[in-house]
């Protein structure tokens, strides 16, 4: 069985991948913010609904990640 090793270096590629996605979902709420005129205060006391989205963001583009390396995968051996 082979040992799986994930590198340093690939742990900080998704941390980072997950900040944008936390910014993302930041960005998100600064625009219902002022989209709907509510209260400044919503984007730190709605919080927990931006670490959350950004997991879903996150989720969604490791689908399209992983989509995207087989098809590459399936294009070179063929």
């Amino acid at each position: 069985m082979k040992n799986i090793i994930i590198t340093p270096a690939q742990i900080k590629k998704e941390l980072f991948i997950w900040l944008l996605c936390l910014i993302a979902g930041t960005g998100l709420n600064i625009y219902a913010i002022i989209y709907y005129e509510t209260m400044w205060s919503e984007l730190y006391t709605q919080a927990g609904y931006v670490i959350a989205l950004s997991f879903v963001i996150y989720l969604i583009l490791w689908v399209f990640r992983g989509l995207f390396r087989l098809i590459r995968y399936l294009t070179k051996k063929f």
